[in-house]
């Protein structure tokens, strides 16, 4: 299949453009600043998912179109890529959601962009797959500031993390079965853990000089923000408040069942790492 994937250049979809590549798919990749040098064997083509005219040119001649993009104007985004495929005969497309994502949670505003993007899918008339994935293994560095690791509040909530490889394993299976068209996948880890023990895992492998996980409280993270004039702390804050009351949905049997079950615990993914 020809899949044309959207937002190539981020993280996660690292690993998703070499199961689909394996799986003897041809690729195009689409993003703002992706550099065709670092994708020697695969159609690049940069471009902005906020204006249709890039959209246009990325579809042409593709199958199948791959959402993996994280931004405010998710929702748009979205309904700029569908009201392309619609017009280019693009007959699936598949779309990164998130685990927390449902109409209840839809309240707080990165969530409730994902919830509409999802809406636009489902009433689109063209086949999807939508993948809530839990927390990535991968987001764990970015917890490491300064030579310091701290989660911002108390974060009681066991998370089941998953690798990105275990989540692209279970994508691109999806993409050679029909059974999976129209379906919204929840893709879970094999064991769960609660933001602060898996932080705890990871600087023990890849940061052994930090000695200690810190929890700074919200209080005190919005005074600093304030004082400092720190403006992407003052914006993240928000997110963080939500993850630790929000709990995640559903469960992943379905995806389990249908495109095999993630086998690589934390400890496994660091232990590769290393």
């Amino acid at each position: 299949m020809k899949i044309l994937i959207i937002g190539a250049s981020g993280m996660i979809a690292q690993e998703t453009i070499n199961e689909l590549a394996k799986a003897g798919n041809e690729l195009r990749l689409f993003s703002r600043n992706i550099k065709a040098e670092n994708y020697p064997n695969h159609d690049v083509t940069p471009g902005d998912v906020l204006k249709k005219s890039d959209l246009e040119k990325a579809m042409n001649g593709y199958d199948a179109v791959h959402i993996t993009i994280n931004t405010p104007d998710e929702s748009k985004a979205v309904d700029n890529i569908v009201s392309i495929a619609q017009s280019h005969n693009i007959k699936r497309i598949s779309y990164v959601s998130g685990a927390t994502v449902t109409k209840n949670n839809s309240w707080f505003e990165m969530v409730g962009n994902k919830y509409k993007a999802e809406q636009v899918l489902k009433s689109s008339g063209i086949p999807y797959m939508i993948f809530r994935p839990t927390w990535f293994m991968e987001s764990l560095e970015m917890m490491i500031q300064n030579g310091k690791a701290n989660i911002m509040g108390k974060q009681p909530l066991k998370l089941h993390w998953i690798s990105s490889k275990d989540f692209a394993k279970q994508l691109s299976r999806a993409y050679g079965m029909n059974e999976s068209l129209n379906k919204e996948f929840y893709s879970y880890g094999p064991e769960s853990l609660t933001l602060k023990e898996a932080l705890e895992q990871y600087v023990r492998v890849n940061h052994p000089y930090i000695k200690k996980v810190g929890n700074a409280p919200f209080g005190l993270l919005k005074f600093i923000a304030f004082i400092s004039g720190n403006k992407e702390l003052k914006s993240i804050i928000p997110m963080f408040e939500y993850f630790e009351k929000t709990p995640e949905a559903g469960d992943a049997n379905d995806i389990n069942n249908l495109l095999g079950a993630p086998s690589t615990t934390l400890r496994d993914w660091l232990n590769l790492k290393v």
